[in-house]
């Protein structure tokens, strides 16, 4: 009888206590997962003068993705984007640019500086740029990545290390282009928060402003490339 009791009672106890422990095991197991996914997630920040900012924050820096259309040819925004030089027109806070290299229609390499409020440092970065496009769909990819090696740092001027873009340009109907613009970028230093909400959303909404307002020109317009598809 003692043996029943000890049997029917203690022992499901046990159990009991071993099914917690799993379920409590698990339950936790979920809740890091969802937590590691929703950090991955892309929050829409704003969308505005048909922009659509999204932005994440992966180990204390932020990425942007920028979704919208443009009125071109795959050719025009392309040649806009590769006029290093007139980066400063239309790029946000950019100050200074410059073509470093230029390995092939496909690769380059150049030098951005970005002004920064005072009494911080101004920012500069060294990318190295590549171009790709699907002969099939027309889709173009363009990659950037930071090089800071590639020359010598300026006294003054705090080199941006670690960085990357990604343009993805898709060619819709009737001249419309739909284009996503994705960047990663560490400016290093300790940035105050209003300074990054701007560089989350006004700088890229005036970025994708100013290339509208240059592409809509008659020289891009009308641009042809002999390395692209239209």
């Amino acid at each position: 009888m003692a043996f029943l009791y000890k049997h029917f009672n203690h022992h499901p106890m046990s159990m009991f206590k071993t099914k917690y422990k799993l379920t409590t095991i698990l339950l936790f197991i979920v809740f890091v997962s969802l937590q590691a996914q929703n950090q991955n997630e892309w929050v829409l920040k704003n969308e505005k003068s048909g922009v659509k900012v999204y932005y994440k924050k992966t180990s204390g820096i932020y990425e942007l993705k920028l979704i919208t259309s443009i009125k071109s040819s795959v050719s025009g925004l392309l040649s806009l984007l590769s006029e290093v030089e007139n980066y400063p027109k239309w790029g946000y806070k950019v100050s200074e640019s410059k073509l470093l290299e230029q390995r092939s229609t496909h690769e380059s390499v150049y030098y951005s500086k970005l002004d920064f409020p005072w009494p911080l440092d101004d920012r500069d970065i060294v990318m190295r740029n590549h171009v790709e496009q699907d002969p099939v769909t027309r889709k173009v990819i363009a990659k950037s990545y930071a090089e800071p090696a590639y020359i010598d740092e300026v006294s003054g001027v705090v080199r941006i290390k670690n960085a990357s873009t990604k343009w993805t340009i898709v060619p819709g109907e009737g001249g419309w282009l739909y284009v996503e613009y994705y960047i990663y970028s560490d400016p290093g230093g300790n940035l105050p928060d209003w300074l990054i909400n701007m560089a989350i959303d006004v700088g890229p909404r005036e970025t994708i402003s100013r290339i509208r307002k240059y592409v809509a020109q008659p020289q891009y317009q009308n641009k042809k490339l002999a390395h692209i598809i239209d």
